[in-house]
């Protein structure tokens, strides 16, 4: 069975049919999450980012699924390098706060489990980054900031320290950040 899974990940691509398909098969055989995970982690060029982004599928349409791997996931993205594997693991920790902020919560996220978000986001805020890791981490760092005081002053900080030699992208999301930072709160 793994050495059919290594070969559909191999062979996983761009089209929506492929991607539906992938998906499909872990959201009904959740157990073959943990043999993604373990791909992830070989660090294997043509496979690891292709099972990151994986995952990422299926938190989008199963966050609570995924979230039971958190403690693998919070592992592998304190160590993780590359790139195709960063991206979609900052987009599972933003489906991950982006619902456990929403007014229908599937999730909860313990105090220590965003103080791990926390801490990742700002790593990938000043570590060199693509611009989409980088974009999700303010729009997490924004939220916790709501429940955490510290977070939104050092945000501001690192984004206008940033701001001129970001990219267009970068410096797009940083002002819409900054902005609702800079914003009133009206209690």
């Amino acid at each position: 069975m793994k050495d059919q899974l290594l070969t559909d990940l191999i062979q996983l691509n761009t089209t929506p049919e492929n991607r539906k398909v992938f998906t499909q098969r872990l959201l009904t055989s959740p157990i073959l999450i943990k043999e993604v995970l373990a791909f992830i982690l070989d660090e294997h060029k043509d496979v690891s980012g292709k099972a990151a982004r994986a995952l990422e599928l299926v938190c989008q349409k199963n966050v609570a699924l995924i979230f039971q791997h958190k403690k693998q996931l919070f592992k592998i993205a304190s160590i993780a390098k590359q790139d195709d594997v960063i991206r979609p693991l900052a987009k599972i920790f933003e489906l991950w706060t982006l619902d456990h902020f929403s007014k229908n919560p599937t999730i909860q996220l313990q105090t220590k489990d965003q103080e791990k978000i926390t801490a990742i986001c700002f790593d990938w805020l000043i570590s060199p980054q693509k611009v989409a890791p980088q974009a999700y981490s303010m729009q997490m760092l924004y939220l916790l900031g709501k429940k955490t005081a510290w977070i939104h002053p050092e945000l501001k900080l690192i984004l206008e320290q940033n701001y001129a030699r970001g990219t267009s992208g970068y410096k797009a999301r940083a002002r819409k950040i900054l902005q609702k930072i800079n914003k009133p709160t009206t209690a």
